[in-house]
């Protein structure tokens, strides 16, 4: 059985000699992807659409990593003294990517920064910093590792996220100083921290999961972690099959 290929863009940014350009990506995403029996593809930006469309034509399914805050312009604001560093041109990329997995009907999970650019795609918007959100937020920066879990997380028991972790709390990492703010047109809020501030979202059917924290970086100290990924693949070789069969 052929294994689902999934896309998951990367950066390109200046390596340690401050000359060469090196494209990153942390190594947990694509050795999640791995564990759940997908080949990771990684995604060099281009601002081509033909490339981006052909790039896309090889993935079953598709994986929005974490990284730095969506630039405030695609939900129609100006910057916060509170903003921190963007990246126009990725953003740009990876919202072009997105558009296009919805047209072709892939799955799509988004983590951390995927959750929110998902959401800013869609036609949502974010807080461009906690702070402005609610008086009293829970720690959502840790400086633990990122394999530790930080506070709860309660989940909507009628939700897919629910059924793929199997409980109504869980204990999760926190790596963002940025929220969810009015969701995206199509997506539901199916998971909150004590504090209120959004912490995952799905649309109708489950194709679309975004979740705020890194599951990545928790599959050996929260196992169920390994769910997301897995259904991530399982949705991807559905969509493979259903492309084959329908191919002339």
């Amino acid at each position: 059985m052929k294994l689902p290929v999934i896309g998951i863009p990367c950066t390109a940014q200046l390596g340690s000699n401050g000359q060469t350009s090196v494209l990153n990506l942390p190594q947990a995403y694509a050795d999640a992807v791995l564990s759940a029996r997908g080949i990771p593809l990684l995604l060099p930006p281009t601002d081509d659409p033909l490339l981006r469309q052909s790039a896309l034509s090889h993935c079953d399914g598709l994986l929005l990593p974490g990284g730095g805050d969506p630039d405030p312009r695609f939900y129609s604001e100006s910057p916060h003294p509170l903003l921190g560093e963007v990246n126009f041109a990725q953003d740009r990329f990876e919202i072009a990517l997105f558009a296009l997995a919805q047209i072709r009907a892939l799955p799509v999970l988004g983590i951390c920064r995927g959750m929110q650019l998902v959401n800013v795609a869609l036609g949502g918007s974010l807080y461009q910093d906690i702070s402005l959100a609610c008086a009293t937020p829970v720690l959502h920066r840790q400086n633990a590792p990122r394999h530790a879990t930080i506070h709860k997380v309660e989940i909507d028991p009628d939700s897919e996220l629910y059924r793929l972790l199997g409980s109504a709390a869980v204990y999760t990492n926190s790596m963002h100083h940025q929220a969810v703010h009015r969701p995206g047109e199509g997506l539901n809020i199916v998971a909150r921290a004590p504090d209120g501030l959004p912490e995952a979202m799905e649309n109708e059917d489950g194709s679309l999961l975004l979740v705020q924290w890194h599951p990545e970086a928790l599959l050996q100290t929260v196992p169920p972690m390994q769910r997301l990924f897995t259904e991530l693949t399982r949705r991807a070789a559905i969509a493979a099959q259903k492309r084959e069969s329908s191919a002339p």
